[in-house]
């Protein structure tokens, strides 16, 4: 998405979210990332979020992110927060669902903000979005989606099983 959006002219301010996850290397690429595209990001740190190892749900996570990239917004004057997340991810996780974002959308109209949440990959499918990176030049080698910390993606977990599918 960050390419996506970079590509298009849009001017990008990426919020990177430590929250104790286990998978630090999500933050490593995509500050990576953000210095090969020059685009201006800032780290944010917050108190472990807790991760249930059955299910790989962080419970209300992307309300959490959400609402944190909200304030961020305003603060730099913008007018949008984008989210990526996609069909594949609205069967697993309650919070990447239409219903959640026109929510999210409602609570922060609701506080007077105006700042629109965007989610612009909701009803694309993983290997839809993998093929645009592909046209974008995303390597895909320097992406991070296991769950799992450690040198390399484990293979197992949800989020390494739909990346190989979406490569097939």
């Amino acid at each position: 998405m960050l390419y996506d959006l970079h590509s298009k002219g849009d001017k990008v301010h990426a919020l990177l979210v430590d929250y104790g996850q286990k998978h630090v290397q999500e933050l490593t690429f995509a500050k990576a990332h953000c210095k090969r595209l020059g685009v201006l990001f800032t780290v944010a740190c917050l108190p472990p979020l807790g991760m249930d190892e059955q299910s790989w749900i962080v419970p209300n996570r992307n309300a959490i992110l959400i609402s944190l990239a909200v304030s961020t917004a305003v603060r730099a004057g913008a007018e949008t927060v984008t989210i990526g997340c996609n069909a594949d991810d609205a069967a697993g996780f309650p919070d990447c669902r239409p219903e959640f974002i026109a929510a999210m959308n409602a609570t922060v109209k609701a506080a007077g903000i105006n700042v629109e949440v965007c989610a612009p990959y909701l009803h694309r499918k993983k290997w839809e979005i993998a093929g645009l990176a592909r046209e974008l030049g995303v390597l895909l080698h320097e992406i991070w989606t296991c769950y799992r910390g450690g040198a390399k993606p484990c293979g197992e977990c949800p989020a390494c099983r739909k990346l190989e599918c979406a490569l097939l």
